[in-house]
């Protein structure tokens, strides 16, 4: 019951989302519809296996848009996701220590909270250390996530019409060009491949692996046979879903602990933005990324959500997700260390 009334609320916001053309206004809508049903009456549920699922859509989604030509440019995300990691750890190490001066948090607690990496990944990694509170991390990372999903994309698409010279706010939605009666055997194998490649990526246990593999399995089909397939209407549905999961991360206690310490998770969510913002302008400026391009691949969001929505807005979202997966590798890798040598 709980899963079917919270899969309902999540359709009704996402429908609603993309009626009044929020900015990637399926998951932003089905996010809220989910967190409003947590909220009030406790009850919103869905699996944990289906982040699995959605992920692999993901990656299959933008795996099937890369071509030769792509492949080929994604050597250019190098720099870029140096530059990107080195700006974020610094950033997230200078606010992290400051959090702990200013407020009751631990140390590790407070870099933790400020890490731009997995909600799970940097939650589980701060039960390591003795003085941490995994509930404020999780807390903390789950609002990241949630205000960087509300905030950024109206963000970014103003100032994608600031460089267009103020021309209209719609978004770049793709045009899908009419498949024939083998449209559903090419999405078959498609996603047949994402999951094939998707789940050899999480049974390694590499951060971001299941969509990463799904995105670099279904690309390399694609590049070789030009058959690889997913239509647009799935890809809401898929950021219906993402948005349900999200929302049933956000209950009562995580309101009211969120309401007593107002102002620490003012000045994380805030910094978080920031950081994705300064990382952005650098990485513009440094490189030949398009500002566009490097908000949405520096926005510290899931790498899923940014890269469903990059594709809504009009951004490079190859490039968007392959340097959201090195920011998460970068991070999960190099983080906990970097914090086990401050603390000791």
């Amino acid at each position: 019951m709980a899963l079917l009334l919270t899969v309902c609320a999540a359709f009704l916001g996402g429908y609603l989302g993309l009626r009044y053309r929020v900015p990637a206004g399926a998951l932003v809508g089905a996010m809220a519809a989910t967190m409003l049903l947590n909220v009030s009456f406790g009850m919103a549920y869905m699996p944990p296996g289906l982040k699995f699922y959605t992920q692999i859509a993901t990656g299959a989604y933008v795996g099937a848009k890369i071509s030769r030509s792509d492949a080929r440019n994604l050597r250019k995300i190098l720099r870029p996701a140096v530059i990107l990691a080195t700006v974020m750890l610094a950033f997230a190490v200078a606010v992290g220590r400051l959090l702990c001066m200013i407020s009751p948090l631990s140390v590790p607690t407070a870099l933790f909270c400020m890490a731009p990496a997995g909600t799970t990944d940097m939650t589980l990694a701060s039960m390591d250390f003795p003085d941490a509170e995994p509930s404020m991390v999780a807390l903390i990372q789950t609002l990241r996530v949630m205000f960087t999903i509300l905030l950024m994309p109206p963000i970014i698409r103003r100032i994608a019409q600031k460089q267009q010279g103020g021309g209209a706010a719609e978004e770049q939605l793709p045009r899908e060009k009419p498949e024939g009666k083998g449209s559903l055997l090419r999405l078959t194998v498609t996603l047949l491949i994402a999951l094939l490649c998707g789940g050899a990526g999480r049974a390694l246990g590499i951060p971001g692996g299941a969509i990463a593999f799904s995105m670099a399995g279904c690309a390399l089909y694609h590049i070789r046979t030009g058959r690889a397939w997913m239509p647009l209407r799935l890809r809401q549905v898929v950021q219906v879903f993402a948005g349900a999961l999200i929302g049933t991360t956000v209950g009562r206690a995580q309101v009211r602990q969120m309401l007593e310490l107002w102002d620490v998770v003012l000045l994380a969510v805030i910094s978080f933005l920031v950081m994705g913002l300064l990382a952005a302008v650098i990485i513009s400026r440094c490189t030949d990324m398009d500002l566009v391009t490097a908000l949405f691949a520096c926005a510290p969001g899931g790498l899923t959500d940014m890269a469903l929505i990059a594709a809504d807005l009009g951004a490079d979202s190859t490039k968007v997700a392959g340097m959201q997966m090195l920011r998460l590798v970068s991070v999960v890798a190099l983080y906990p260390t970097i914090i086990g040598w401050l603390v000791g």
